[in-house]
């Protein structure tokens, strides 16, 4: 008969990896129960990682999407009010300039030439409104604000009207300086880009547009009445009273039906919101289902994990006893 057997120190040795790979499986399987989660994924799915693989970028995409949500939510709230603000500055000068009728005074000519330079500075800047360094009504060109100065448009204007002897050219000269496809208004105001920002990208097909630049028809009408009612009492036109109170009260009649369209633009703003509300709460229920899909390949069972982790602690004691057993052998206790 022949008998294998192992010396002291390889016995030593034997003893001493097992007890390592016992308190790895301990650690692993304390780790598993305190987070619910398989430690080693490749070992726990088999070595099948590509659904796991698939939900991860899934779950990738559609954080880059919630970030989009959350801008265009930003974005869309900024603009709404600044063109309420539009709104409100060019309702309250429009009723001015109304009630300011054919019977105004000098006095009353320039104080409301002086509310409307007030409202023209509020225009342009709730249009050169940024949110994180971006310019939201300057369409593509984003790190440009999108109107110049009220000072600088004024004096564009102030310019643009030199020479004119009556009040029907004033508001000639205003038309080519506003609404001129390339010069005037174009030219020299509007800074910002020639096309629209890219839409923000929610997934599934979904996208928004916020294409409402500071150039729109809609803006530049209202600039363009607010500028006039601002230089209704300039010195430098050659116009009787009656003409300065004509072209005053006029553009606020031209402002005040000029509402609907601003209202317009509001609401197609506001469709915007809705979408985008709509693609966020349906990203949020996809990250959740994801996440809930992962959360199934990747968790362990409480109960198998403690049943195991209970066999590995008695595995690991009862190595420790054997060890403590050996160690005590000698050859004297052999011999007794």
């Amino acid at each position: 008969m022949n008998f294998q057997t192992i010396g002291d120190l390889a016995q030593s040795f034997a003893l001493r990896r097992q007890g390592v790979d016992l308190r790895q499986q301990l650690d692993r399987l304390g780790l598993e129960l305190s987070s619910g989660r398989a430690a080693d994924l490749g070992r726990h799915l088999s070595g099948n990682l590509l659904p796991l693989a698939d939900i991860e970028h899934e779950l990738v995409l559609l954080a880059g999407h919630r970030t989009a949500a959350r801008e265009a939510t930003t974005d869309t709230e900024v603009m709404q009010a600044a063109l309420a603000r539009v709104q409100g500055v060019t309702t309250d000068l429009a009723t001015q300039a109304i009630i300011l009728g054919t019977a105004g005074t000098t006095r009353q000519v320039s104080d409301l030439a002086a509310t409307a330079t007030q409202a023209l500075g509020s225009l342009i800047g709730s249009l050169n409104t940024e949110v994180a360094g971006r310019a939201l009504f300057s369409g593509a060109q984003t790190d440009t604000s999108p109107l110049a100065a009220a000072e600088t448009v004024l004096s564009e204007v102030r310019d643009a009207l030199i020479g004119a002897t009556t009040a029907a050219e004033v508001k000639s000269r205003l038309d080519v300086f506003f609404d001129s496809p390339t010069g005037g208004f174009l030219a020299s105001i509007y800074q910002g880009g020639d096309s629209e920002v890219a839409p923000y990208r929610l997934g599934s097909g979904e996208s928004v547009a916020l294409d409402i630049r500071a150039d729109h028809a809609g803006l530049r009408a209202a600039l363009k009445q607010v500028a006039l009612i601002a230089v209704s009492d300039d010195a430098g036109l050659a116009l009787a009273l009656g003409d300065r109170i004509s072209l005053a009260s006029g553009a606020g009649v031209a402002l005040l039906a000029h509402q609907d369209v601003l209202t317009e633009m509001r609401a197609s703003l506001g469709q915007a919101e809705n979408r985008i509300a709509q693609s966020a709460v349906r990203i949020a229920a996809e990250i959740t289902s994801f996440e809930i899909a992962r959360g199934e390949l990747v968790s362990v069972d409480a109960f198998e994990t403690a049943v195991e982790l209970e066999q590995v602690q008695f595995q690991l004691e009862s190595l420790y006893t054997v060890t403590a057993r050996a160690s005590r052998l000698s050859l004297l206790n052999f011999l007794s």
